[in-house]
């Protein structure tokens, strides 16, 4: 009978970059290790400085991300993920810009950062910035929501003129327009748009594409055009009665509640969530958790976002504070495919809303023009036996429900009046601009578009990575040259390499917000972590950049690493019991001299052996290390820097 084999793979850069889950998670690759380990030393600027090296809009995303870092994160396999949004919160807190006087920072950004900085990095930017005969263009970008911001910044990090076309009279986009102001601070949001035009970006406000300027007139009068003009519209329904006075639209209410307009959604309030763009989120969700009877339900979100559910909760919470009495949310979805946060549900739970799963609007009912109530219908399942949306309602559960106003909350979508001319700009059937993911070009020579645009309702973070992209692809296009990413590691030993005490028995907190009691008007809700806190929290790192290295000229096959391993991540086999691709057979036949094809049977296998490691189970507790009798394994810190050059 053939023995089972191992699957292997002989790591390389890519593999020990990607081991560090929370910076290959996040879209910008911020490296999150490096600033949850500083937190937890109490070196809050050095931590800020990393978080917003390759962010210009870290505080923002402090504030507001959906965070794929923690979804991502290795200590969630060992009870719940770092709480890393919230530690970064901590820092922007104390050193970003919305902190008035903030001191120069004392640190040298190129030496005193111990991160792994990626190419778009504000320190990458700008050497690549310094190179000689580079040629400064003019860009134009049309809308001023985290996309187009990021892209400014860039670009004027690079030495471009940059100037933003805003339809209204603020910048922001979707975070200004789209997140209601209890979630995040205002002034937070203009001190760090502000420090961005410090740069040399130029907003102008009130001009809509289209009618003063058009997209022609851009496109003729400078050297690139970036499109982020974000999806500011609303999606209808298409059921009886979705044109009744009192179905409001989720963008149009929180879009006036943030303004400070006077809205009246009545007294008992339905909100509809869900749809494609919804589902489309939902199969892509990662990980999601049962109910559970102590909080009525306990949620962990995908860290895509699914901004329908996150606009149900957010407009059901948002009525609340215009005096409605009773708000009801209606999702399409089971408890376990609901792909809301956590603390979404629960505050929402919290505030007094009625969350109810597997139920789908019919039709909405109304009297004299106006709003009545709905007729809902029961939901049997959301998705067919191939995982696609296809939702299928039971047959005779329609029921009335009354109450005075309907909340669309099912997504959101672009207006591209704003492409009038623009014919080799191809637009695709959901209504988004064709947009290449990894340069940002359009189908037009010199457009550029990124965000939700795009690609559609994501995250803020997706946004700002889009806008990372397309400034390096618009310098490419004005040096007339490809830009090449080359890649330095760097290796340190740790021989002290320990874990911090308690590190397992540290349990991740539940982020401290104001009493429910409190939570009316524009009162923000989260207070977030004490430095104290954050520091606690940050000790809890499983600190992926570690590695353990063997050298195999020191090691006698003793087992004792194997043996002491508290997660079983280690195995000592024969080369016969490896599968794997070429490079494990150059590694193999390198080292034997054998042919891989041929190693099976071979008398080499009676003298040599190949040690294992599931660094998916390790927690870098570095026993095996102190274990060896001859010091054949050591604990290695892994470190890289990604630069940017012309070729």
């Amino acid at each position: 009978m053939t023995k089972p084999k191992y699957q292997v793979v002989v790591p390389n850069t890519q593999t020990y970059r990607d081991m560090i889950l929370c910076q290959a998670a996040c879209p910008v690759n911020t490296d999150a290790r490096a600033y949850v380990i500083a937190a937890s030393k109490g070196e809050l600027e050095e931590g800020y400085q990393i978080s917003h090296n390759p962010n210009p809009l870290s505080s923002m995303c402090g504030a507001i991300c959906g965070a794929p870092c923690e979804t991502a994160c290795r200590r969630g396999d060992l009870d719940e993920p770092i709480a890393i949004r919230p530690i970064k919160h901590v820092l922007t807190d104390r050193f970003g810009p919305e902190v008035i006087n903030r001191p120069p920072t004392k640190l040298n950004l190129s030496t005193d950062l111990d991160e792994s900085p990626v190419g778009w990095s504000k320190t990458m930017l700008k050497q690549l910035a310094a190179n000689e005969g580079r040629k400064l263009g003019n860009v134009a970008l049309i809308g001023a929501g985290p996309a187009s911001l990021a892209a400014a910044n860039d670009l004027a990090l690079l030495g471009h003129k940059a100037t933003i076309f805003e339809a209204g009279s603020i910048a922001g986009g979707m975070i200004r327009f789209g997140v209601p102001v209890y979630r995040i601070d205002q002034e937070l949001m203009d001190r760090e748009i502000q420090e961005i035009v410090d740069l040399g970006v130029e907003i102008k406000y009130n001009t809509s594409i289209g009618e003063s300027i058009t997209l022609a007139d851009l496109r003729n009068g400078y050297d690139a055009v970036f499109i982020g003009a974000g999806l500011m519209k609303g999606r209808d329904l298409n059921i009886e009665g979705h044109d009744l006075d009192g179905v409001i639209k989720a963008v149009d209410l929180i879009l006036n509640f943030n303004l400070g307009y006077k809205v009246d959604p009545g007294k008992k309030v339905v909100v509809v969530g869900g749809g494609d763009v919804a589902m489309d989120a939902a199969r892509t969700a990662l990980r999601s958790s049962q109910p559970s009877s102590e909080e009525q339900i306990e949620l962990n979100k995908d860290s895509v976002e699914s901004e329908i559910l996150q606009d149900a909760f957010d407009v059901a919470r948002t009525v609340l504070r215009m005096g409605a009495v009773e708000v009801h949310l209606i999702a399409l979805e089971s408890w376990d495919e609901l792909p809301a946060a956590e603390f979404e549900v629960v505050e929402a739970l919290e505030e007094g809303i009625h969350i109810h799963t597997r139920v789908g609007p019919n039709k909405i009912i109304g009297e004299n023009g106006d709003v009545t109530g709905i007729e809902i219908k029961k939901v049997e399942s959301v998705f067919d036996d191939d995982g696609k949306f296809n939702p299928k309602f039971a047959k005779n559960s329609e029921e009335i429900w009354d109450c005075d106003s309907v909340i669309l909350a099912i997504g959101q979508t672009s207006d591209l009046s704003l492409l009038g001319g623009g014919d080799d700009i191809k637009v695709g059937q959901r209504g988004y601009i064709e947009t290449d993911h990894e340069t940002g070009k359009t189908s037009a020579y010199g457009v550029y578009a990124g965000g939700d645009v795009s690609f559609g309702p994501r995250l803020i973070i997706d946004a700002i990575r889009d806008g990372h992209v397309a400034a390096l692809s618009i310098d490419a296009q004005i040096q007339n040259k490809e830009i090449k990413r080359s890649v330095e590691t760097n290796w340190t030993v740790e021989s002290d390499h320990e874990m911090p005490e308690g590190w397992m028995k540290f349990q991740r907190e539940r982020v401290p917000a104001s009493p429910v009691d409190r939570r009316t008007g524009i009162t923000l809700i989260e207070i977030g972590y004490t430095e104290d806190r954050a520091a606690i929290e940050g000790t809890r790192c499983v600190e992926c950049s570690i590695n353990t290295v063997f050298d195999g000229s020191l090691c006698i096959l003793c087992n004792a690493c194997v043996d002491v391993c508290p997660w079983d991540c280690l195995k000592i086999v024969g080369l016969e019991e490896l599968s794997g691709d070429q490079d494990l057979a150059n590694v193999i036949e390198a080292h034997t001299g054998v042919p891989f094809d041929e190693i099976e049977g071979h008398p080499v296998n009676q003298k040599m052996a190949a040690m294992l490691k599931d660094d998916e189970l390790c927690t870098r507790c570095a026993l095996c290390a102190y274990t060896c009798p001859t010091d054949a394994i050591t604990m290695e810190s892994f470190r890289f820097k990604e630069s940017l050059e012309y070729k």
